[in-house]
Formats: C-alpha cells, sequence, structure tokens
C-alpha cells in the first residue's frame, strides 16, 4: 500500500513537471522553465525514495547517490523560479553559479568513488556512512528552508513596492507564489521530522500519511501553478524610475532628503488634485505612477514622492482612495441606480470584486452594500 501511494506521488509531480513545461497559456516562459525544473527535481527525490523501497534495492547503491544530487540543486532552482518570476527578463550572473556549488563538490566526490577501488564495508564503515547521510539529509533541510526564506523575503519586498507604481496590484501580484513557498516549507518541515525521529521505516502509517501530504502539497502547488496570470516586465526607462521611487519612498519614510521644497511641494499638491478632480484619471483600470506622471509633465519618481509626502499615502493608496470617492457619489446618484455594485465598482476603475469590498470598508468603515443600505433610508 505504502508503494502505491509513493508510485501515485511520483507520477503526480511527472506529469505537473510536463504540464508546466509545456506551459498552455504561454505566459512567464523563463520562469517556468525553471519552476518546471523544480519540480523534475522533486520527482526525481521521490522516484529516488521509490527505489529504496522496492524489493530488488533494498540496500543504497550507486545509482541512489547519483540520484540525491538531486537534494542539493533543488532549493536553488526553486529560488531561481521565483527570481525569475519577480525579473522575467534577468540574466544569468557570474555568482548565480555559486548557488549550485555545493553540489558540483558532491558530484566530484561521487565520480572519484567510482574511479577508486573500495574494499568491502566494515561494520564501523557502514556506521560512519549513516552518520554521513544524516548530515548530508540535515544539509539538505537547512538548504531547502534557507532558499525558501530568501524566495518568501523575495516575494514580500516586491508585494510590497507593486503599491508603489500600480493601481492595479491584484493584476500582477505574487501572493500564489508566496504560498507555494510556504507549501514547500512545510513538506520539507515534515520530510526533516521523518528523517530525524525515522517515524516512516518504523511506522508503515505515517509513511502513507507523509505520502498523502506530500500528495496533496503538490496538488495545492499545481493549482497555483497552472491558473498563474502574465508578468509584463517592465522596460529599462520604467526600471530606472521604479529604483529612484523604492529610494525616494526610504528616503521619505527616513526623513533623509527633501526631493521638492515644501513650497512647491504646496503647488504640485494643488495641481495633482485638480487633475483627479477634472479628468478622473483613476477611472482608468491600468493606471500607473508611469500614466499618471506624463499627463502631469513631471517624473514618475516626483509624483510618487508628492504622494508620499503630501498625502502620506503610496500610490496604490491614493488611486484607489479618489475611486471609492466616486463610488460613493455614484451610489447615492440616483441616475446611477441601473448599476449593481459590481458595475460601480468597474466604472470607477476596480477590476477586482474583493479589492474593491475591502478597500471601500477601510476607507468608510462600512462594506458597499452597508453604505448604499444607509443612504437609501435617508432618502
Amino acid at each position: 500500500m505504502d508503494q502505491i501511494v509513493s508510485f501515485f506521488v511520483a507520477g503526480t509531480t511527472l506529469l505537473l513537471a510536463f504540464l508546466i513545461f509545456a506551459n498552455i497559456n504561454q505566459v512567464n516562459t523563463k520562469s517556468n522553465r525553471w519552476f518546471g525544473a523544480f519540480i523534475v527535481c522533486v520527482f526525481i527525490i521521490q522516484f529516488n525514495d521509490l527505489l529504496e523501497k522496492t524489493e530488488f534495492m533494498k540496500t543504497r547503491m550507486l545509482l541512489n547517490d547519483f540520484l540525491g544530487l538531486t537534494d542539493f540543486i533543488v532549493a536553488p532552482v526553486f529560488y531561481f523560479s521565483v527570481v525569475y518570476f519577480i525579473q522575467p527578463n534577468r540574466k544569468w550572473q557570474l555568482k548565480d553559479h555559486f548557488h549550485f556549488a555545493f553540489a558540483v563538490i558532491v558530484l566530484m566526490l561521487l565520480c572519484l568513488s567510482v574511479l577508486i577501488e573500495v574494499k568491502p564495508p566494515t561494520d564501523i564503515d557502514i556506521k560512519n556512512a549513516a552518520v554521513i547521510l544524516k548530515f548530508f539529509n540535515l544539509v539538505f533541510c537547512i538548504q531547502v528552508i534557507s532558499y525558501c526564506v530568501l524566495a518568501y523575503k523575495k516575494i514580500s519586498s516586491y508585494q510590497k513596492n507593486l503599491f508603489l507604481y500600480t493601481s492595479n496590484a491584484a493584476a500582477i501580484n505574487l501572493k500564489w507564489l508566496q504560498k507555494v513557498v510556504v507549501c514547500v516549507l512545510l513538506i520539507t518541515v515534515l520530510w526533516l521530522i521523518d528523517n530525524v525521529f525515522k517515524l516512516a521505516r518504523t511506522n508503515i502509517l505515517f509513511d502513507q500519511f507523509a505520502s498523502v501530504i506530500y500528495l496533496a502539497g503538490f496538488f495545492y502547488i499545481a493549482y497555483y501553478a497552472l491558473k498563474q496570470k502574465e508578468i509584463s516586465e517592465l522596460n529599462q526607462h520604467e526600471k530606472k524610475e521604479i529604483d529612484s521611487i523604492i529610494k525616494e519612498n526610504f528616503n521619505v519614510e527616513s526623513n533623509q532628503k527633501k526631493l521638492i521644497p515644501d513650497v512647491e511641494l504646496q503647488e504640485m499638491k494643488l495641481i495633482l488634485i485638480e487633475v483627479m478632480h477634472t479628468k478622473k484619471p483613476f477611472l482608468d483600470p491600468e493606471l500607473s505612477v508611469f500614466k499618471l506622471a506624463s499627463q502631469l509633465d513631471i517624473s514618475s519618481h516626483q509624483l510618487s514622492y508628492i504622494i508620499n509626502k503630501g498625502f502620506d499615502e503610496n500610490f496604490y493608496q491614493f488611486i484607489n482612495g479618489h475611486r471609492i470617492e466616486e463610488a460613493k457619489k455614484m451610489i447615492q446618484d440616483p441616475n446611477m441606480q441601473h448599476l449593481n455594485l459590481i458595475g460601480i465598482a468597474f466604472e470607477v476603475g476596480f477590476n477586482s470584486k474583493t479589492v474593491f469590498n475591502t478597500t471601500f470598508k477601510k476607507r468608510t468603515n462600512q462594506t458597499p452594500s452597508e453604505f448604499k443600505k444607509a443612504n437609501f433610508a435617508l432618502v
């Protein structure tokens, strides 16, 4: 029974790898190649574990050792899949090779062991081999956990920076990838507990339970991997502008310097308010700091500074705040009663019901439906 579950887990990971490599929707091509390679690594790890469980490979063989190299590349491969989701056009750098240095060292040692004639192992050799195997298992777990933490931090930084330059963060966020990172981390922790206490070898029920958890985890990963959206890469000019915005945002928070004098800041605030009231650029669901800055004939990091310093908000909060005010007017307007709340949300620039309801609640302490009922009760 335990081998059947293991076969099913291995088969599922292989199928998932094929689907990701096939990339039917043709989105995030480079990152999906890395992500597919990560799933292939997981399959090889599962397959190697399955070989050790079968009757004809009860003892560890050289094949297991070479397949075991996958343990030391799976974490950096996963990390680079995250990196390329965030930076689709990133170029490979010389220092990136060092992420695979440990795996190369182990490969060289294995190759040497093949070339060198080895005497039959003694009892002491077998004990030493067991200690070495535990060491490598520990290194594997530490490596995976470390890379998961790095990947999670990188996604969190990306998510935070989104609010500085786009009003439609829901379309390009990587929350799904954060969930995948957490899932990988939980699977690794379970695997570590299993290896430390040898639970799967002494308890068939735990082995089956762990296999089912792994299977559920891979289905979870598959679900989010296959429903991912295209992440458009910024051009070189926009990248430079974003870097400036991030730096200026840090400076505003730490009060290190002024990009615009206070008198000029007040004047530009009035101009910005006038544009928001007359031209209503926030009605554009894809409005970005670059688009709005071009309408004001200023740089995007100047606009970001005006919003951050002048209104104590980031770009995302500022634009959605105006959308909520416009939505309130439309809800109260008798001529707009033909539109339901979702229709109004789309009219004012939102493209997500959840974001609209959440933002409305934060701004008014009421849901859109509560606000509508309260206003009609006064009529």
